[in-house]
């Protein structure tokens, strides 16, 4: 127990808030509480991957737990997975004999008998030299009669004295394109392996000449994500060359079309050469420059389900979990209707949709609207994060409720 009259001996502000009654020091308590907050603030970030668009490679240390809802599964395999292991083969490539000379009892000699049985061990492993140098030799002849010379054409992918093979170019472009290697590394790795070098330019001119023999390809992608009833947009920022650039994606369970641009907006959607002309339902986050496109649109619940709960680590935003509940039953009756092929009842829809609209007005006695203070400024008034989302989700509730009533419509665009 504190000598509160020592305390107040020492501290004459302390003894002016007592003297001044119960009602001094509660509010001298919230003060001092109202401060640490704004120092926590200050000192930890905005957000993280929980509670914004941020990845979660830029979260502060230790990371935050996950938002993941638990279900009633064991974690690893799940019965009736078929599991996986290395399995012989019927006809190997090489056969290695080891014979018993002696017998590890008496020593008696073995090596004439006949063996009872053989105990089979296979290595799977890669060759010392994988590379197989094929000679084309094409015929010339001279015609007796009028001494023209006819030479053989050589095959196709044999064009050159001296070139490698399409398997080799292919596994060069594999290590570059889908893992990430180095030009410098890949030449490191195909050395290892096959003991020959390869040149930077060499990957360089392989890459140039599969991504000319791509544009059909790319052609047959962007026409089926034309016809596709729901496709899913989103765009990715990174740097290149101490630039910002844009990966933008549009894509269906089975298509993935990527474009690389140097701006976020409506230019580089566009470029992407999809929304332009489509007329089915686009599903994204809240980015503006989506809206702008004519197609019918459905927005991601995941975003808001990071955004809600950050408006609900403040004191006073109950509610937002409530309204993130919603958006989880939302979801659950989306898995037991139209993951059935059935539709959700009316009925169903009506009851969610009334509880998001009261959930969405009980926010006005925790979040009233800013007073207007000082001259007009121009363009729109600065909101918060919180009002934005909110404003959010009631200007676009058509788009946010759409994957209820669209079996097809997805309820995020992961």
């Amino acid at each position: 127990m504190i000598d509160l009259a020592q305390v107040c001996a020492l501290r004459p502000d302390l003894a002016q808030l007592v003297a001044q009654g119960p009602a001094a020091l509660v509010a001298r308590v919230l003060a001092l509480e109202e401060e640490l907050a704004a120092v926590r603030r200050q000192r930890v970030p905005l957000g993280d991957s929980r509670t914004t668009h941020a990845p979660p490679s830029s979260d502060p240390r230790p990371k935050p737990r996950s938002e993941r809802r638990k279900s009633q599964r064991r974690t690893g395999g799940q019965p009736g997975h078929p599991g996986h292991c290395l399995e012989p083969v019927a006809q190997p490539d090489a056969v290695v004999r080891h014979p018993v000379h002696h017998c590890s009892g008496c020593g008696l000699d073995l090596s004439q008998r006949l063996a009872d049985e053989l105990i089979k061990h296979q290595v799977f492993d890669l060759p010392k030299t994988p590379l197989v140098v094929t000679e084309h030799q094409m015929e010339c002849k001279c015609c007796p009669q009028c001494a023209a010379v006819t030479r053989a054409a050589p095959p196709r992918g044999a064009e050159q004295p001296t070139q490698y093979g399409p398997r080799l170019a292919a596994f060069a472009i594999f290590l570059y394109v889908v893992h990430f290697v180095p030009f410098q590394r890949v030449t490191d790795v195909i050395a290892q392996l096959t003991g020959r070098r390869v040149s930077e330019g060499w990957i360089k001119t392989c890459h140039t000449r599969l991504s000319a023999q791509l544009n059909p390809f790319l052609t047959a992608v962007t026409r089926l994500l034309h016809a596709a009833p729901v496709v899913c947009c989103d765009e990715t920022g990174f740097r290149f060359a101490a630039r910002r650039f844009w990966l933008h994606v549009c894509c269906t369970a089975a298509l993935t079309l990527y474009g690389c641009h140097r701006r976020r907006g409506a230019e580089g959607i566009r470029a992407l050469g999809i929304l332009p002309a489509y007329s089915g339902v686009a599903v994204h986050d809240h980015w503006s420059a989506y809206f702008t496109f004519p197609c019918k649109h459905g927005v991601c619940n995941e975003h808001h389900e990071r955004e809600l709960t950050a408006a609900g680590e403040a004191p006073g935003q109950a509610w937002a979990a409530t309204l993130k509940q919603i958006l989880y039953d939302g979801r659950d009756l989306k898995l037991q209707y139209h993951g059935r092929d059935e539709v959700i009842p009316p009925a169903e829809i009506a009851a969610l949709t009334a509880r998001y609209e009261s959930a969405w007005r009980a926010r006005c006695a925790a979040n009233p609207e800013p007073p207007i203070t000082g001259p007009p400024k121009r363009g729109r008034p600065a909101r918060g994060k919180v009002l934005s989302l909110l404003d959010r989700l009631r200007d676009r509730q058509v788009a946010t409720l759409r994957f209820l009533h669209d079996p097809q419509v997805t309820w995020s665009n992961n």
